[in-house]
């Protein structure tokens, strides 16, 4: 099968491609600049477009049966709310409207359980959950879920949520630098549960939900595992050889030593991202896909954390 794949310098793209590789399938990457995936160009086919311009050359998709989209500005607070609505919603408007001149038979989404908002303070949240009150990242994100709704295009969704290992560029370096620093504090004893993702299953699953016959017009949340989130810190620290925190603090005095850290260059800031899994036990139920698609998470999420933090510690 020929499938395109959007995002490919990306962490999740990048391994989606290698692993549809493996399972002999063409491959087309799709992306503004093909230099920054300049490892890739001897094994797929790179093409050259940016979602957020219109009309995309329909020459892209010659022959092209599945489209799988990673692109996009990933995560909470790294754009204006404008930003977020012109690359990840209107990106995947125009990206449709070029697959709907195609002979594409299946879009597949990389949304965010993001799109849940503060319903996620419930914890366990299945597919069924509506959507709730978000910032600039998640509401970019609903609004592209259902332009693909509406589109009459086959499609399939999937909710991924912190997703970890080789790469991580939020979760490691967000709570590494705050463990070198002596700035991480839990809140409350750390006990708080939250849905945690290795790299390499996400990439797996949503590679399998690309060609399996029962994902057609389907949503899945995405997750390995349920944790604790002191167990990844606790990794974390261990990797890199710091002491394991014991600073705690209350809902309150953390939310105000967060509002008062807020600048990028600061040591001691916590994102928002990361401040509502500690405040609170924040999961999500992916026994759907496990079910209709016979999914099952092959590498541990405890063995692709520590990768994750290996490269890092690294600067890689």
């Amino acid at each position: 099968m020929k499938i395109l794949v959007t995002g490919v310098s990306g962490l999740v793209g990048n391994l989606i491609v290698r692993r549809l590789i493996s399972q002999d399938h063409a491959v087309v990457g799709l992306l503004r600049d093909p230099q920054k995936a300049a490892a890739l160009k001897n094994v797929i086919q790179l093409a050259k477009g940016d979602i957020t311009v219109a009309n995309l050359d329909p020459e892209i998709f010659q022959d092209v049966e599945t489209v799988i989209h990673c692109a996009g500005l990933v995560g909470s607070g790294r754009g204006a709310d404008a930003d977020y609505m012109e690359i990840n919603a209107n990106g995947t408007r125009n990206l449709l409207d070029a697959v709907k001149k195609t002979a594409v038979k299946r879009f597949v989404f990389i949304s965010t359980a993001a799109v849940y908002g503060t319903n996620m303070l419930k914890g366990n949240i299945d597919e069924n959950t509506a959507y709730g009150t978000g910032n600039g990242y998640s509401k970019s994100k609903i609004a592209a879920e259902n332009f693909i709704k509406e589109s009459g295009i086959p499609y399939t969704i999937l909710r991924p949520y912190w997703i970890t290992g080789g790469g991580d560029r939020f979760f490691i370096p967000q709570v590494g630098n705050l463990l070198k620093n002596n700035a991480f504090y839990y809140i409350g004893n750390g006990d708080q549960q939250m849905s945690l993702s290795a790299v390499e299953n996400i990439s797996q699953a949503i590679a399998l939900a690309a060609v399996h016959p029962k994902a057609i017009n389907r949503i899945y949340n995405l997750a390995d595992e349920t944790i604790q989130i002191k167990q990844a810190v606790e990794i974390i620290a261990n990797a890199i050889r710091v002491p394991l925190p014991t600073q705690k603090l209350s809902v309150v005095a953390a939310a105000f030593k967060s509002l008062l850290n807020q600048s990028p260059s600061n040591p001691a800031r916590m994102g928002i991202d990361l401040f509502f899994p500690l405040w609170r036990t924040m999961t999500i139920n992916a026994n759907r896909i496990r079910e209709e698609l016979d999914w099952t998470p092959q590498t541990h999420w405890q063995d692709s954390l520590k990768q994750g933090v290996i490269e890092w510690a690294a600067g890689k």
